[in-house]
């Protein structure tokens, strides 16, 4: 390790307001002890000797925050299990439980881990005192014995004390810290880090260095300290980022993903074919640590927010979010930071009530790609009205937002998982309305999807959502009232049908109607209806003919009362 020279001079970093610079200042805050920074207005001071161990930190950071998501945290947890089952009462044990628990956590974790190339060659630095692949084949062999004595409670406690001791010694060697910070920072580099740079250091497919840490070290740090220690005065280049003096054009903005510019494969992109944008040692570094400024979730997805005022507001706000996705992960809830940015900002709203979202950039990481969204004033009002609105749910005080969190749909339009709160917040923030995710939910609703889990009540708050979103963006006079009133008219017309098969089919039809804009054959279905329970059809129906959106809405309104409710999945979490 280089020592730094002058160790009690600083480095500045300053703000120029752009998001890609800011990240990487909220990233070296993230990474350093708090003594080795300050912040004056847009400016951030780190102190040179911070440079010092500074791999150690950087994969600390990383390790702390997302460790937890990592095979190898879910590896090491589980010795909590086996300690329970080593003191188990075969009489009182329910071995279907036991190897349901077992066999997953051995397939989707500690088998699965072990075969991975990560284990490979970290492994390599730390052998383990056994043989890894042998252990594996024999715990297997002890899973399928337990596989075969589910229904012979002492039979099978006896194999899975005979199983644990080898289970535990897989434990045991991915809970040594050097081995397990190692493990982690491997994985991590794969779902986190790479969000933001790759191709140079450990994240180079080719690179010949084992070590990451030591990688990580010559790649970025090392340079940095060396361009400390030089003189600079017959420099004749200048830092494209900073302005800082470089003896030569050595590092390119080309290692960062999504920004379009590969000087490996697309010369052209710049002036006469010779790229001139290059930057210095330590804006090289402060690049590397844009992956610790934004906030990720474990499926490749992150958000930054922009509040580029001053450095301090920036760190505040980013910070309420990452502390909020560490606290789902705590709680094992679903990690989104979609989420987590709505969460974050309630608490500023609870504290002031002319505390505003408008006019920040939001900057979000999804599919390899940045997007960017100014949260509108409309829009901000919208999110502070739906985290005001409580309400009790089953003895739960709740409030629109966050009735939303458990609401989701498995494989939709090839995604894995459509997190409901997620797909609504996008929408708004590029001022959409909601009609379009609505109507598919209630289709689904409607066809009974297995896919879908969003119970009646989650669509309906969606729908009030929706009414507040128009009653900013345009001069809709629709009341919630009306809209309960609605909803209660669709369920009363519902109960009126002992054959729950025509109250589906009537909900289609409705649907299906408000789908092509058709007010009209939304009216003929519904008094068809009406006509045949002999019942009076709502006047506000009628009355709202010539008012598109506002018929829309309480059409959503009374099919969502209309759904006869599943049980399966009006289950709230």
């Amino acid at each position: 390790m280089q020592e730094v020279i002058d160790t009690d001079q600083k480095i500045c970093f300053k703000s120029q307001g752009g998001w890609l610079e800011n990240a990487g200042i909220i990233g070296l805050i993230r990474i350093l002890d708090a003594e080795d920074v300050s912040i004056e207005n847009n400016s951030l001071y780190v102190k040179k000797k911070a440079l010092n161990y500074f791999a150690e930190k950087y994969f600390e950071f990383f390790i702390k925050i997302y460790g937890g998501q990592t095979r190898v945290a879910r590896i090491i947890d589980f010795k909590v299990k086996i300690e329970e089952w080593q003191n188990i009462d075969e009489n009182k044990a329910d071995p279907e439980i036991i190897y349901n628990q077992l066999d997953n956590w051995y397939k989707n974790c500690l088998k699965y881990y072990i075969a991975s190339g990560s284990f490979k060659k970290i492994s390599s630095l730390f052998p383990p005192d056994f043989d890894s692949t042998l252990a594996l084949k024999d715990c297997s062999k002890d899973l399928q014995k337990l596989k075969k004595l589910k229904k012979d409670n002492q039979g099978f406690n006896e194999i899975l004390q005979q199983l644990i001791p080898k289970l535990q010694q897989f434990i045991d060697y991915f809970s040594v810290s050097k081995v397990k910070k190692y493990f982690m920072a491997k994985t991590l580099s794969y779902i986190v880090i790479n969000n933001a740079w790759s191709g140079i250091s450990f994240l180079n497919p080719q690179t010949k260095t084992a070590d990451l840490y030591q990688d990580y070290e010559d790649a970025f740090v090392k340079p940095a300290i060396e361009y400390l220690k030089a003189d600079h005065e017959k420099d004749v280049y200048r830092c494209a980022t900073c302005g800082r003096p470089i003896k030569k054009q050595e590092y390119s903005y080309s290692f960062l993903n999504g920004l379009g510019y590969d000087t490996n494969r697309k010369t052209s992109n710049a002036w006469l074919f010779n790229n001139d944008q290059f930057m210095c040692p330590l804006c090289h570094l402060m690049y590397s640590a844009v992956s610790a400024g934004f906030n990720y979730d474990n499926r490749h997805q992150g958000i930054f927010i922009n509040q580029n005022q001053d450095i301090e507001l920036l760190k505040n706000a980013n910070n309420k979010i990452i502390l909020e996705m560490k606290r789902a992960v705590e709680k094992e809830q679903i990690i989104s930071p979609w989420r987590a940015f709505a969460l974050s900002f309630q608490e500023m709203f609870a504290k002031s009530s002319s505390y505003t979202l408008a006019d920040i950039q939001v900057v979000s990481y999804q599919n390899e790609q940045y997007r960017f969204n100014l949260v509108p004033k409309k829009i901000a009002s919208v999110l502070k009205k739906s985290s005001e609105k409580p309400f009790s749910n089953r003895q739960r005080t709740v409030t629109l937002l966050s009735i939303l969190n458990s609401a989701y749909i498995k494989n939709f339009q090839g995604q894995s998982s459509l997190q409901i709160y997620d797909a609504m917040l996008k929408r708004l923030l590029v001022s959409a309305n909601l009609n379009s995710l609505i109507s598919d939910i209630l289709q689904m609703k409607i066809v009974r999807h297995q896919d879908l889990h969003v119970t009646v009540e989650q669509i309906y708050n969606l729908i009030r959502i929706n009414l507040i979103y128009f009653k900013e963006m345009s001069n809709l006079v629709l009341t919630d009232e009306e809209l309960r009133k609605m909803r209660g008219s669709g369920k009363n017309l519902g109960d009126g049908y002992a054959n729950t098969n025509k109250r589906q089919t009537l909900a289609y039809r409705l649907l299906q109607a408000l789908k092509i804009q058709n007010n009209d054959q939304f009216m003929n279905v519904l008094l068809d209806a009406y006509l045949y329970q002999k019942k009076l059809v709502p006047k506000n129906f009628i009355q709202k003919m010539n008012s598109p959106e506002e018929f829309n809405q309480l059409g959503y309104a009374f099919i969502a009362g209309l759904i006869p409710n599943d049980n399966k999945n009006e289950e709230e979490k």
